[in-house]
C-alpha cells in the first residue's frame, strides 16, 4: 500500500505538517506502509491557468502512483488554502476511486466543519472515498515547542490504525 502523506501548508511554523509527520511516522513504523512525504513548501505552485511546473508534474504523477492519500490542512477562511487547492485543480488526476483522510490544525474550535469542502471536493470530483475519521487539532493540542497533548496523540494513532487497516482492505 502506497500512501501519499501531503502537507498543504506553506507556514514554516506549521502546525498541521506536524500532524502529518506523525501519522507519516506511525503508518510507517506502526503499521508498515509505505509512504511518500510531500511538503508544498517543496514544490513550485502556479494556478492552473498558467500551467503546470517540473514540480507539479512530478506530483501529479506521484497522486498517479499512490493507492491512498493523507491531506494535511491548515482552516483559511474556512476552507483549504490556496496551495491545497492548486493541487486538487492540477495534480489529482489518476486518483479516481481512491481512499483519503483528512488532519486538519485549526486556530478555533467553530471551524471543525472546514475539512468539508476539501471531502466534497474529493468526493464529487474523483468519487474517492474518505476515512470517516478526521483528525481536528487546536493549538493547544499541539504546543509550539512540545510533542501532542495526550488526547491528540490518542486520536493520531487511531487515525493512522484506521486508515491502514481501511486502506489495505481496500485494496484487496
Amino acid at each position: 500500500m502506497r500512501t501519499l502523506v501531503l502537507s498543504s501548508s506553506l507556514n514554516p511554523a506549521s502546525r498541521s505538517r506536524r500532524l502529518c509527520q506523525r501519522v507519516d511516522e506511525l503508518l510507517r513504523t506502526e503499521h508498515e506502509v509505505d509512504t511518500r512525504w510531500v511538503d508544498l513548501r517543496d514544490i513550485e505552485l502556479r494556478p492552473c491557468h498558467l500551467g503546470k511546473t517540473d514540480s507539479m508534474r512530478a506530483l501529479a504523477d506521484l497522486v498517479a502512483e499512490s493507492d491512498n492519500y493523507v491531506f494535511g490542512m491548515g482552516v483559511h477562511c474556512y476552507t483549504v488554502n490556496d496551495g491545497l487547492k492548486m493541487v486538487l485543480d492540477t495534480c489529482m488526476k489518476g486518483c479516481e476511486d481512491k481512499f483519503f483522510g483528512i488532519l486538519c490544525a485549526a486556530g478555533g474550535e467553530k471551524s471543525y466543519l472546514s475539512t468539508m469542502h476539501l471531502t466534497q471536493m474529493c468526493m464529487n470530483e474523483w468519487r474517492m472515498i474518505q476515512l470517516p475519521r478526521v483528525v481536528y487539532a487546536l493549538e493547544r493540542d499541539l504546543p509550539e515547542d512540545g510533542a501532542p497533548v495526550p488526547a491528540l496523540e490518542e486520536r493520531l494513532a487511531l487515525f493512522a490504525r484506521d486508515f491502514a487497516t481501511i486502506g489495505r482492505k481496500l485494496l484487496a
